[in-house]
């Protein structure tokens, strides 16, 4: 008994420790607590980065809230979600970027709130009931919800959202 309860603790760490690697490099979108979205879609997250008027469900105002230029969390985001570099991404704000339907949106929405870590997109996020943030799946905690994207949580195989 003893021996079968050693072999399944040992499995179950070795589990855990592939997710926590798996999600070493994952970047989680998160949402304030009391938002009821559990998850979103690429493509909805494309729609909510470039600024479409996109708003929740419940019809709250999305405020979009990222680390600067450079990082990796930010690069990644951009990169998987927009298929952007961070220099399409700032062109699409000011002269506008061609949408999925192939119009042309013409430098609308709101340029990301950008903060210098990742703790203080989480805190910002915490804090706004509208916000959305993009930061590095280690650095979270139960002051924010993370989202599901396209089915998926960080740390599971089919997670798409990564720094590299």
């Amino acid at each position: 008994m003893k021996r079968r309860f050693a072999v399944l603790a040992a499995t179950a760490a070795l589990g855990l420790g592939a997710a926590s690697r798996a999600a070493a490099d994952d970047v989680a979108v998160i949402v304030n607590r009391s938002n009821p979205v559990m998850a979103v879609t690429i493509v909805q997250l494309r729609s909510i980065l470039l600024g479409g008027g996109a708003k929740w469900t419940g019809g709250g105002t999305i405020t979009v809230v990222m680390t600067p230029a450079g990082q990796p969390e930010r690069s990644g985001i951009l990169r998987i979600v927009c298929g952007m570099s961070e220099t399409d991404f700032n062109l699409h704000f000011i002269h506008g970027w061609r949408n999925a339907d192939g119009s042309v949106n013409s430098g609308s929405g709101e340029h990301p709130k950008v903060f210098g870590t990742g703790p203080q997109v989480r805190q910002s996020v915490a804090t706004t009931p509208g916000a959305v943030g993009f930061i590095k799946a280690s650095e979270v905690d139960d002051s924010v919800k993370v989202v599901a994207v396209d089915g998926s949580s960080p740390g599971q195989p089919a997670y798409k959202l990564k720094t590299k």
